[in-house]
């Protein structure tokens, strides 16, 4: 007996080799990116302060993620956020571990360890395990229900259905591995009877009882306390996300059915090709191989591939914009478990097939390991990334003591919440989110910790709300530049904020002068980061803007710098255009109205490509006439009388309604076609009958 157990002692202690060999090389790798406090993502700031706080995050929850987080983030290790970034890096090299685990188990060690490493290179992977969000928390738990799904215990039916309900206890789009899970235990489900069954679903319904977390920690009124789910009909609104409304997500309402499935898919299989490289080709030879030699397993995994894949483009049927794309990511990392899988399969039935070439198969595998890692070195090194909380810092510092700060994206709001829940900054100053504004759970949280605010919904689409906030409230009233200001709501610059009906004067010194702007690392990793360096450049543009009339050097640079943190930002080049038109410098002039018609017409192009609505389409080509306006002025002033023509008549067709540009083409034929120029006098005087010298002048050729 002694005898048969030492080979297989050694085959054991040889084939947990690749696990340490992975753990050498993703640990450092790991650990050294990670952000150095809270990094740029879409929830980062909410799900910090809400797993700090022991709150209760939005829809529908997360209350596995923020109780585990809330444990793992009292290790004495480092700042909060850092800490939080440490527990996602942690699951998700846990959840290549146990991919690995899962594919060793079926494959050689070699082929295994290939595919988990070009696995764990993975963008979307590496992205998620360095923020603090649920989405590194829900790839292991997906490893997991895989490597349970598949094992031999007999235990694996009741380990399964518990590990699906703990996960949707994290993410409810776990649920899509269901129909994968289903095929993978379909002999033993069936073996098991009715019996079984319902033994199943009791394990599920404990795994998912972890749900009661939010109406018993809701009750005591925590700090973070989304739609307050306390009682029965919240509790339920909450975990069905009913209650989940006026969010990104529901902008594929706008959309037919399926119409973004294609564009979506594209974007889907250029994630694969940066993401698995060459490993591709050996994931199409393993769904080959895997469906003839085990038909069951290839269509479980087949399947994993499709409903979290292809089915759920379809039903979430997004817009492909930067915005979307960044949100429907971390959805790739379930179906990519199956490409790794099949990838593994497709570099086994290689080696095996053509074993002269095994050396050669190996060499490829470990090419495409390294050109996965070499795609996303920069993007994924985080090391050094302070935007976030730099952003926010410059936000609390520009305001003065008592404010009242409005806020309305994502990562503006919530790192802004976590500088004053977490790091306890500047809790003089009243943050309101203004999209929930009009909640009835925020103005009752906002009643219990911020009583002397007096709350407004800000989302009606109204000054009078706006003034009424105003004069309710002491202190000033500011907002990020992200918020949405109805109608001409009066709003001045002031640094990265705008004061709302503002005071005669600024308070305090320029901000600019004191601001790091956010130490903004080029180029952008991801849209997160770069959506905070375009508020960075809203706020220098709008500083410009305010000073119109009488712009200075410092203002040309701030412009420009505007346009380094945001090249498509059309009204930085615009303003350094009137700058130079002011000193009648029409070259330079001539050359910044072109480039602000050019970001123009990128931006119509990109509109496009992102599917875009139709009054963001309208609005951009109406917002461009004015820049035509400008450069056919200063075409005409370099003698370009035709050029000239042709940019009046361009701002015309992007703008119909542009009484100047029909101005400008009378003066341009004046003396030279009376007629045409009776024409466009009198079409400036339908469109603006406010326009003085237009109805002087028509009032003198109608006296001739």
């Amino acid at each position: 007996m002694e005898g048969p157990a030492a080979p297989q002692e050694r085959r054991f202690s040889a084939e947990y080799v690749y696990a340490v060999l992975l753990a050498a090389v993703l640990l450092p790798l790991y650990v050294c990116t990670l952000p150095p406090g809270l990094p740029p993502y879409r929830d980062a700031g909410e799900m910090a302060s809400a797993a700090w706080t022991l709150g209760v995050a939005h829809q529908p929850g997360y209350p596995l993620y923020i109780i585990s987080a809330k444990l793992f983030s009292l290790l004495p290790l480092g700042n909060p956020a850092w800490l939080l970034n440490l527990f996602s890096a942690a699951a998700a090299f846990a959840g290549v571990l146990v991919f690995w685990r899962l594919a060793a188990s079926v494959f050689p060690g070699p082929a295994a360890f290939f595919a988990a490493l070009c696995l764990a290179f993975n963008f979307t992977l590496r992205t998620v395990g360095a923020v603090p969000e649920m989405y590194a928390l829900h790839f292991l738990l997906a490893a997991l229900l895989l490597l349970a799904a598949s094992a031999p215990w007999r235990c694996a039916v009741f380990l399964t259905a518990f590990l699906l309900g703990l996960g949707m206890a994290n993410r409810m789009d776990l649920l899509l591995c269901a129909p994968a899970l289903l095929l993978l235990l379909r002999p033993r489900l069936m073996a098991g009877g009715w019996g079984g069954l319902l033994k199943a679903i009791g394990f599920f319904t404990l795994g998912f009882s972890l749900y009661l977390y939010l109406p018993f920690r809701s009750s005591g009124w925590p700090l973070f306390d989304w739609s307050h789910p306390a009682g029965a009909a919240a509790f339920f609104a909450v975990i069905t996300r009913k209650s989940y409304g006026s969010t990104l997500d529901l902008i594929s309402l706008n959309y037919s059915t399926g119409e973004l499935f294609w564009p979506n898919l594209k974007y889907y299989a250029a994630h694969l090709a940066r993401n698995f490289s060459v490993a591709l080709a050996f994931a199409a030879v393993g769904a080959w191989a895997e469906w003839r030699a085990n038909r069951g397993r290839f269509l479980a995994f087949a399947a994993l591939l499709i409903f979290p894949g292809p089915v759920f483009l379809f039903l979430a049927n997004m817009p492909p914009n930067p915005h979307a794309l960044a949100i429907v990511e971390p959805y790739y990392l379930l179906p990519d478990l199956a490409v790794a899988f099949w990838a593994a399969a497709g570099l086994c039935w290689a080696a095996r097939a053509y074993p002269k070439a095994a050396p050669g198969v190996l060499l490829a595998a470990l090419a495409a390991a390294g050109l996965v890692f070499l795609a996303n070195a920069y993007g994924t090194n985080r090391r050094n990334l302070f935007v976030a909380q730099d952003y926010a810092s410059d936000v609390l510092r520009g305001v003065p003591p008592g404010s009242v700060l409005v806020a309305k994206k994502d990562v503006q709001l919530f790192s802004l919440w976590y500088l004053q829940a977490v790091k306890k900054l500047r809790p003089d100053v009243q943050v309101v989110a203004q999209g929930l504004s009009g909640a009835g759970w925020y103005k009752a949280s906002k009643a219990r910790y911020n009583p002397s605010l007096a709350l407004r919904n800000l989302n009606s689409g109204t000054e009078t709300d706006w003034k009424e906030f105003r004069d309710a409230n002491p202190g000033r009233l500011y907002a990020t530049m992200d918020v949405e200001l109805p109608g001409k709501t009066p709003a001045a610059a002031r640094g990265l904020v705008s004061e709302i009906f503002p005071a005669a004067a600024p308070a305090g010194p320029d901000p600019w002068a004191f601001y790091s702007y956010g130490r903004l690392g080029r180029p952008y990793r991801d849209f997160f980061d770069r959506d905070l360096g375009t508020s960075y450049a809203q706020a220098l543009v709008g500083s410009a803007a305010a000073r119109s009339g009488s712009l200075t050097p410092l203002d040309v640079f701030r412009l420009r710098l505007a346009a380094v943190f945001d090249g498509e930002i059309p009204d930085a080049p615009l303003y350094e255009g009137f700058y130079h038109s002011s000193r009648s410098d029409w070259p330079a002039a001539k050359a910044c109205f072109l480039a602000s018609v050019r970001v123009y017409d990128r931006l119509l192009e990109l509109s496009l490509e992102y599917h875009s609505l139709p009054s963001l389409k309208q609005g951009l080509t109406a917002a461009s006439a004015y820049a035509w306006l400008n450069y056919g002025v200063t075409l005409e002033k370099t003698g370009d009388r035709a050029g000239a023509e042709r940019a009046y008549s361009a701002a015309l067709a992007a703008n119909p309604a542009m009484a100047d540009a029909h101005y400008n083409l009378a003066i341009l034929y004046w003396n030279r076609d009376w007629a045409r120029v009776r024409y466009e006098l009198e079409q400036t005087v339908r469109l603006n009958p406010g326009h003085s010298r237009a109805a002087a002048y028509l009032a003198q050729m109608r006296g001739r």
